[in-house]
């Protein structure tokens, strides 16, 4: 019996990639607009800034830190770093958080399981600050019965570490949870492994990595369908 459904947040319950391409092309306008580099210039300084960030801080929660990211391209430009580095930050997740919208279909799903007494978690990897103002503004605070990151935990999916962080909140065993994510390797292997029902999120209808057929999954590739497979498991109307 299903009585918790955990979903990722970035990816799976909104569009991320479209918005991350047009946040960093706002910060891209302000660095060129404010520091007369190049773009060929600013481009090359943020991949610098972002390989380095993610190789000294592997895999921890703090190398998504686009604090850290531009700071680190300011440096690399050689301009003193707190010229704009917050300037950068807060365009940057204004967009997301000006614009930001659930996909079709979530808060219908969502309303489904809180009537049933399902419990709603949001497992993510990323810094909790930033999150909670994300589920603040897709206006799911008062749905999110769980939260962890992977600031929390010390740890990124696909680890033990974070899922069995989730199911300690849930109080609840693997075999009672259903997760749901846009990232196979991440979310749909880990939680596979913790034990858990594994849906893969898949808006554009990708095709499974090679070795997944020795995984024990499901695919949707909308919220809509979600709620379809789901529905039979929990009584859905």
């Amino acid at each position: 019996m299903i009585r918790a459904v955990i979903f990722d947040l970035d990816g799976t319950l909104y569009d991320y990639d479209t918005l991350d391409k047009e946040a960093f092309g706002r910060v891209q306008d302000l660095v060129l607009e404010q520091l007369g580099v190049s773009e060929e210039q600013s481009e090359v300084a943020f991949r610098r800034a972002r390989q380095a960030t993610k190789k000294n801080l592997g895999e921890t929660a703090t190398s998504h830190s686009r604090m850290l990211y531009f700071q680190k391209t300011l440096e690399y430009l050689d301009i003193r770093p707190l010229y704009l580095a917050l300037e950068m930050y807060e365009v940057y997740w204004g967009v997301f958080l000006e614009k930001m919208a659930l996909y079709p279909g979530v808060k219908k799903l969502l309303d489904a399981l809180h009537d049933k007494y399902v419990r709603v978690a949001i497992c993510t990897d990323l810094l909790a600050h930033i999150q909670h103002r994300k589920l603040k503004a897709l206006k799911l605070t008062d749905d999110v019965d769980c939260l962890v990151t992977s600031e929390e935990a010390g740890a990124e999916k696909p680890s033990a570490k974070i899922f069995e962080l989730c199911l300690e909140k849930l109080h609840l065993y693997p075999k009672e949870v259903c997760f749901v994510g846009d990232n196979f390797e991440k979310d749909v292997k880990g939680a596979a492994a913790a034990g858990m029902r594994a849906i893969w999120f898949s808006p554009k209808k990708a095709a499974p990595p090679a070795g997944s057929e020795d995984i024990d999954f499901e695919t949707v590739t909308s919220h809509e369908e979600l709620y379809a497979l789901l529905a039979p498991a929990l009584s859905l109307p």
